[in-house]
């Protein structure tokens, strides 16, 4: 059993050197420097030998390595980061969860929502910690427009809309080929990209109830889909609509709108970051501005209130990666609970599987019966 808190230096073995692997390297750089390095990376692993001695080499007296079992058996490291395509996700959780080793798994997290429970499973069995990508969580316009909507002066939730597109995520700024490739991959930009918003519904606005969903391929392989349609009910009575796309447009950024109607609240943005964020309250005459500056304000209000062992991370609030990450070697050493933990992963993922069975189906599903 490792639940005991760490009471040193976190040595992390990163499993995975492609593109989301480089970014919590560099996270994790960041949290490091601002901690007196509560964390380091000893080892990296890679199929692609210089991808891992590449990012290896950041790290002075880290070694690379080409098999996520050399990193998984080394007694020195305390917990990995799983930053694989999706389908290596399984092998590698249950074998650090059995080498006690904790665990930071990027989403999806399986091929499919019945892997993701036996992995958690395996989780719970070994007692070691864990958390998923879920980076949505730790965005500043999310956090501050959650707040706003739950604030009983906004009355009752009526309809969310949100939109999530980009590139289909094998060239440009994205360039995994993987996910084109049905052996590595989940599915398309519902669970690759769009678990994501499914979470954040979920996290923002309450437990979905019925899901409809239609999805469409245009240019990927077969059982990867570049668009999908997804209507929620909630048990409150409010619905959200959802978008998903993967286009052709390779300079257009990754972008998302969310949309929010309250009785008497409209709110709005465009980013996924720091803003800025329209919105329109009761009588208003018109839509205001809250810009970026004073989203950021709000948001660092909320983190310090909800989360004020982040503290140290002050001059990079702003960037939901880093958080995501601090947040989980905070855990680790004992400074928090885990949040959000594998479990809510999971839970993303069974939402995301309830989709796609209702696109299959060609009817609405109902959940928790």
């Amino acid at each position: 059993m490792r639940s005991e808190p760490i009471a040193g230096q976190v040595r992390i073995g990163l499993i995975g050197a492609g593109l989301i692997g480089q970014v919590h390297s560099m996270m994790l750089r960041k949290i490091a420097d601002c901690t007196d390095g509560a964390a380091r990376i000893t080892a990296v692993a890679d199929t692609v030998p210089a991808a891992a001695e590449s990012l290896a080499a950041r790290w002075p007296g880290a070694r690379a390595v080409s098999s996520d079992l050399e990193i998984i058996n080394d007694p020195e490291i305390d917990a990995v980061w799983i930053c694989t395509p999706t389908a290596m996700h399984r092998a590698a959780t249950i074998a650090a969860a059995r080498a006690g080793k904790h665990v930071f798994c990027e989403k999806p997290l399986a091929m499919n929502a019945g892997d993701a429970h036996t992995m958690q499973r395996a989780l719970e069995a070994a007692g070691v910690q864990s958390q998923v990508g879920l980076v949505l969580r730790f965005s500043p316009v999310y956090t501050v427009i959650r707040v706003m909507a739950r604030d009983p002066k906004a009355g009752r939730l009526i309809a969310i809309t949100m939109r999530d597109d980009q590139d289909f995520p094998i060239r440009g700024a994205h360039p995994s080929a993987w996910r084109n490739d049905p052996a590595l991959t989940a599915g398309g930009t519902l669970v690759e990209h769009s678990v994501h918003d499914f979470d954040l519904l979920r996290w923002m606005f309450g437990e979905p109830t019925r899901i409809y969903c239609r999805t469409r391929s245009l240019r990927g392989a077969p059982g990867i889909e570049d668009y999908a349609a997804t209507h929620f009910e909630f048990a409150q009575g409010h619905q959200a609509q959802h978008s998903s796309i993967w286009h052709r447009m390779l300079h257009r950024p990754s972008n998302r709108r969310l949309e929010v109607f309250c009785e008497n609240l409209f709110v709005a943005c465009d980013s996924d970051s720091i803003g800025p964020i329209i919105v329109q309250r009761g009588e208003g005459e018109r839509e205001e501005i809250i810009p970026e500056q004073d989203v950021m304000a709000r948001f660092v209000e909320i983190l310090l209130r909800e989360r004020p062992y982040l503290a140290p991370m002050k001059d990079w609030f702003a960037v939901g990666y880093a958080l995501e990450d601090a947040a989980f070697i905070a855990g680790l050493r004992g400074a928090c609970a885990i949040d959000p933990g594998f479990g809510e992963g999971v839970k993303a993922q069974r939402l995301v599987e309830v989709a796609y069975d209702s696109a299959r189906r060609r009817a609405p599903v109902d959940l928790y019966t």
